[in-house]
């Protein structure tokens, strides 16, 4: 997967429709640990549903760098 469809992917996180999200969200999970910088920069963003979804990878991906952010975000929330 090149940049460019990796961001498109990120920003699809972002869509107010559930199944673009959800598949952009899968397809992140698939990719690993090359995603979770962006993932973890999603989890940061203005949009709630973007925010979730990024946490819900992150969980699943499972990285120690991934789990690490996650519960960061988790404790300022």
């Amino acid at each position: 997967m090149n940049e460019a469809e990796l961001h498109a992917l990120l920003l699809e996180l972002g869509s107010r429709y559930a199944i673009p999200r959800r598949k952009a969200m899968e397809a992140l999970i698939t990719l690993g640990a090359p995603a979770v910088p962006g993932l973890i920069a999603a989890l940061s963003g203005k949009n709630p549903d973007a925010q979730q979804a990024a946490a819900e990878a992150l969980e699943r991906i499972a990285t120690p760098e991934a789990l690490t952010a996650l519960e960061h975000w988790r404790q300022g929330m």
